[in-house]
């Protein structure tokens, strides 16, 4: 499938809106661990300032939102408010999993963020939307 100009847009978008929903659930303790904290863990921009680290991680979540906007075209037959919250979900708890470092899942859904999960169900339907809605041929002419 070729990349066009709709999706990188599209998923520009949605990774801006995640940066600038991230950096505000950082700054009012919504999220128990560091957007930004890869760096320490993987030692490689630990020195740098905190604003280059947010535009790596801006430019990593661009290219992760173009690889979802492709996958959601997998789900073009099921409803979107379905899989979007399924997906998400699983999408957030997975992510949270990784982040908070828990053993078990157990322990993970004891410290789950309800705002984190809301953003990325919101994120993926925004995706998922778009990238169905672009795939249909002259939607707006129907």
């Amino acid at each position: 499938m070729k990349l066009n100009g709709l999706s990188v847009s599209t998923s520009f978008v949605a990774a801006l809106l995640c940066i600038f929903f991230l950096k505000m659930m950082e700054f009012f303790h919504f999220i128990k661990w560091n957007p930004i904290g890869y760096a320490d863990k993987l030692e490689v921009f630990s020195k740098s300032k905190d604003y280059w680290k947010w535009i790596i991680l801006f430019i990593g979540l661009w290219c992760f939102c173009i690889i979802l906007y492709y996958i959601s075209l997998i789900f073009i037959k099921i409803p979107v408010s379905i899989s979007s919250l399924a997906l998400g979900i699983i999408l957030a708890v997975a992510l949270e999993w990784l982040f908070l470092d828990k053993i078990s899942v157990s322990k993970t859904i004891k410290h789950l963020s309800i705002p984190f999960i809301c953003i990325v169900v919101m994120l993926l339907r925004f995706l998922m939307e778009s990238a169905i809605f672009h795939m249909q041929d002259n939607p707006l002419s129907k």
